[in-house]
């Protein structure tokens, strides 16, 4: 269904994925943008982000997360599926918002952190209270559980200069909406290479290829 919109990328340059990649614009339906719950955490976004970055995850067995980085630092968007190259599958595509991003200031803060995702809970606390999340991998485990680890490659420039490297380690949690929707926290503990580490929670609301053009 996506395959036409793909095109190989040459050498080291970062793929194109339903025709995103760095230097261009996604712009969202604004209907979408509207539905999304009044109950939900997520901030809406400008109608159209620039892509000023891109990451690529090889998460194993054929699955591959594409990560594009707009000029509004508050969001993200995520496509999942094959490498964007020979396997031009889109299984999944997701609006992230950076709802928090913390910096541990030591190995014990960070320790405790890595602690807290392997529950089968999280309580996000903000200004307008407590929002508390189930686990939504291992969601069948009664017991605590490791988090998923893999390496994010991010480039700045369409031609694949600028990369760095970010280790991180993942905890995928959801909320039942009003609406019947439930709404993902991600919470991401991410390690660059020769750069502080920190930890990002982000709201997550999936798309359909119809909600948004490039």
């Amino acid at each position: 269904m996506f395959g036409s919109l793909f095109k190989r990328s040459k050498g080291r340059q970062p793929p194109e994925v339903l025709g995103l990649t760095i230097g261009r614009g996604i712009t969202f339906d604004p209907i979408a943008l509207r539905l999304l719950p009044a109950d939900s955490l997520i901030e809406r976004p400008d109608t159209t982000l620039m892509i000023t970055a891109q990451g690529h995850c090889d998460l194993g067995e054929q699955s591959h997360m594409h990560r594009f980085y707009p000029d509004d630092d508050r969001f993200l968007i995520q496509f999942q599926g094959g490498d964007g190259e020979t396997d031009e599958r889109v299984d999944e595509i997701m609006l992230w918002y950076f709802h928090d991003v913390q910096y541990p200031s030591g190995d014990a803060e960070w320790g405790r952190m890595k602690t807290a995702i392997r529950q089968t809970g999280y309580t996000l606390r903000g200004e307008d209270g407590d929002h508390r999340f189930e686990r939504a991998w291992f969601d069948t485990s009664t017991a605590p559980e490791d988090p998923m680890t893999y390496w994010e490659d991010v480039c700045d420039a369409r031609d694949g200069s600028g990369r760095r490297r970010i280790f991180q380690t993942a905890m995928l949690f959801a909320r039942p909406l009003k609406d019947g929707r439930d709404e993902m926290l991600l919470i991401n503990m991410e390690e660059p290479e020769g750069a502080e580490r920190s930890v990002a929670f982000m709201i997550g609301f999936p798309l359909e290829r119809h909600n948004f053009s490039v």
